[in-house]
Parts: structure tokens; sequence; C-alpha cells
């Protein structure tokens, strides 16, 4: 999508992508689900929840990019932050009613509910079997190469609310998953950005690089000053009962957003400048180390370690994207 320069392009290759993208997941989630019910434990539970996630999860985001290249990335991000919203919404009017167990996999289940919402108002869907065989087709060599890395990066998001609970307890996965509600506006602001950069690209790709960079750890250093003075009663109101938990973790939580959003900015740049099978390795190399400094400081230090430990694989990420960027350019 991103190497069509004409609307008229665009518009007619976005449903075809997005039915291919869609295909492909439910595939996908359909051999995870079938895993799941010969499973038990802490492993049928992740596997669950990436069956009910991976679907959700690439229905709300292709929708979103198929959004950002037709009608630009604000209103897109509009969209995606009303569809999370929505999601935060319904996990915290059901949460309080479910068994512990169930809290896990409410958050993917909420957010298939809201994308099957916003599948069925979507005007000109056009998504079909034969769209998807269409894209598939001249495109197989360069696009599974995404699939794979995209489908790494969103294995990775699944995986923590589990990964937290096998380490720190469910308590620390709703600690979290409240601090993602209280920076929401940061990850739309990362997403709006980097989106921006991919689509209209760059002639200055490390000059965007810097500023970018340095304008998104600022908004995530001021979305977490804001949190640290305002009132904790107004904050319960957003966050409910683990207020105060998410408070103690904010100064992680801070630096974790800050490094993300540096980090997302250098993974979009990259895209335009290096080969997708070289983009599909670098996403599941980036999933796989945070997903094991996750599981690290998870073990190590309970919910401190396991932010501490994504923390660490965003500077990380970071740096080597600026080593990357600087031999692409």
């Amino acid at each position: 999508m991103a190497a069509l320069t004409d609307e008229d392009g665009r518009r007619r290759a976005a449903p075809l992508a997005q039915s291919a993208a869609l295909l492909a997941t439910l595939l996908l989630a359909v051999v995870v689900a079938a895993a799941a019910s010969i499973t038990s434990g802490l492993t049928q539970l992740a596997l669950t929840g990436a069956a009910l996630g991976l679907p959700a999860v690439m229905l709300v985001e292709s929708s979103y990019w198929r959004r950002v290249f037709l009608d630009g990335a604000r209103p897109a991000g509009v969209h995606l932050a009303v569809a999370y919203a929505g999601q935060a919404v319904l996990v915290a009017a059901a949460a309080p009613w479910l068994p512990s167990r169930w809290v896990v996999l409410a958050p993917f289940a909420a957010l298939l509910l809201v994308a099957l919402t916003g599948l069925l108002l979507m005007r000109d869907r056009k998504l079909s079997w034969s769209g998807a065989r269409e894209w598939w087709g001249p495109r197989r060599g360069s696009w599974w190469p995404y699939v794979v890395g995209v489908s790494a990066g969103v294995a990775l998001v699944q995986s923590i609310p589990v990964v937290l609970s096998a380490t720190a307890g469910y308590t620390a996965t709703s600690v979290y998953r409240a601090g993602e509600l209280a920076f929401g506006g940061t990850n739309l602001l990362i997403g709006v950005a980097s989106q921006t950069l991919l689509t209209q690209g760059s002639s200055a790709p490390r000059r965007a690089y810097s500023r970018g960079a340095a304008l998104g750890a600022a908004v995530a250093g001021l979305n977490g000053l804001v949190l640290a003075l305002a009132p904790e009663g107004l904050l319960r109101v957003f966050l409910g009962p683990v207020t105060p938990l998410v408070l103690e973790i904010l100064p992680l939580m801070t630096t974790q957003r800050a490094a993300l959003a540096v980090s997302s900015i250098g993974a979009m740049l990259l895209i335009p400048l290096l080969s997708a099978h070289r983009i599909g390795v670098l996403d599941v190399i980036a999933a796989g180390l945070a997903l094991s400094m996750l599981v690290v400081g998870g073990l190590v230090d309970g919910l401190d370690g396991a932010v501490a430990g994504l923390a660490a694989a965003e500077v990380l990420l970071a740096v080597t994207y600026v080593v990357l960027l600087r031999r692409a350019t």
C-alpha cells in the first residue's frame, strides 16, 4: 500500500489488502483455537487469548491502516481511539463480575466485539475471498514477510497479560491494563505520528527520526507528569481500584512508553528503506527480544521487573534502529 502513490490505486487496493490480512489471520486463529482445545492451564489460557485476540486486533488495525491510506492518519487515529476506548469501557464494566481467570480474556473478547461492530458499520467493506486471492497472488514473495513480522508483534501484545498473570499474578495484569489506559493519549499520538511518516514518507529520515523521537518521548513524559500530579480520586474514576498500584509503577511505565515512542518512529521510517524480508526478520527479532525481557523481568521482580524489561527492550531497539537508519541513508 505504501508503494501506491495514486489515490485511485489505493482505493482499489485497500479492500483487497484488508481481505488478505483478515483471511490469513482467521486461518491462524482457527489453528490456535484447535491447539487451545487440547491443552490446559496457562497454556490453554494463552492460546485462547490469542485465538480471540488475533482476529480482533487484525480487524481493528487493518481497518485503521485502510483509513490511514485513504483518509489520512488523523481521522484514522480517531477511529482507532474509539475502538480501543470501547474495549476499555467494556472491560471496566465486565471485570468486577468476572472470575480472575476470565479477566485475562476479557480484553480480547471485548476488542473482538468492538471490531465486529465496527465492521458491520463500515461503508463499502468490499471484503471477499476473491479479493484476498487477487491481492496475495502477485505479492506472495513480498507480502508474507510483513505478515510474519506483524503477527510476531501481535503475538507479543497478546502474550503480555498472560505472561504477567503467570509471573506476577492476575492483579499485575489488571494494573498493566490500567496503565495502558492511562497512557492512551501517548499511544494514540505514537500511532498517528508513525503511520503519517510511513504514508507520506520523508526526504530526510534521520532528521524525521530525531524530531519524531524527541516529540514522542516528550509527550510520554508529559503524560506521566500529568498522571503524577492529578488527584488520585479523579484517576480512580478512569482506572478503578488499582489506581494506587498504577501510581507505584508510573516512573517505569513512563520510561517504557517514552522508549516505545522512540523505537516506533524508527521502525516505521525503516520500512521503505529495507527489503520486505529484512523488515519481517527485524519485526520477529524485536518481538522476541521484548517477550524474552518481559518474561525475565517478570520472574525476577514481578510487575516492576516486567515493565522494566519491556522498557529495556524498547531502548535497545531504538538504538538498533538508529544504527540501521544511518546505514540505510
